[in-house]
């Protein structure tokens, strides 16, 4: 790992991911309030979800409000879409449950909750912060720094 990288509050991570799973959830529950919504709005969640982190500078909508970003580890710069699609895929699958009429919001809660509560987890008690996605990408999250 980039040893000059700064290590970010857990807790600012948390709310970073929150405020990027909010506008997922609103997304992939378009549906649920006008049928037009289907399947544009979920599948533009699943889409966010992947790509975010590979936005300018590393830093999806939830990480540029709480001033952090995702670095490739390898190159030690921002991370690329690849990147983020490959960090983020544990987190996207859980939202194509979304797509599936009816059953959709059981299997997030069956499987996707799990899955969030492991990265959670795992981001929390490693000592790099590093969730499974992280070590999949050879990514790290750190502090943005000042423009």
């Amino acid at each position: 790992m980039l040893a000059h990288l700064t290590k970010p509050i857990v807790l600012n991570r948390l709310i970073g991911k929150a405020i990027d799973l909010i506008l997922v959830l609103f997304l992939a529950s378009a549906p649920q309030f006008h049928p037009a919504f289907y399947p544009a709005a979920p599948m533009a969640a699943f889409l966010y979800i992947l790509v975010c982190d590979g936005l300018k500078g590393g830093r999806s909508l939830g990480k540029r409000v709480v001033g952090l970003r995702v670095i490739n580890t390898t190159t030690g710069k921002p991370a690329t879409f690849k990147d983020s699609v490959v960090r983020n895929s544990t987190v996207a699958i859980p939202v194509l449950f979304f797509m599936v009429p009816i059953v959709g919001w059981l299997l997030w809660f069956l499987i996707g909750i799990p899955i969030l509560a492991i990265e959670i987890y795992l981001m929390t008690r490693l000592e790099q912060h590093a969730r499974l996605g992280d070590t999949m990408a050879d990514t790290q999250v750190s502090e943005a720094e000042e423009s």
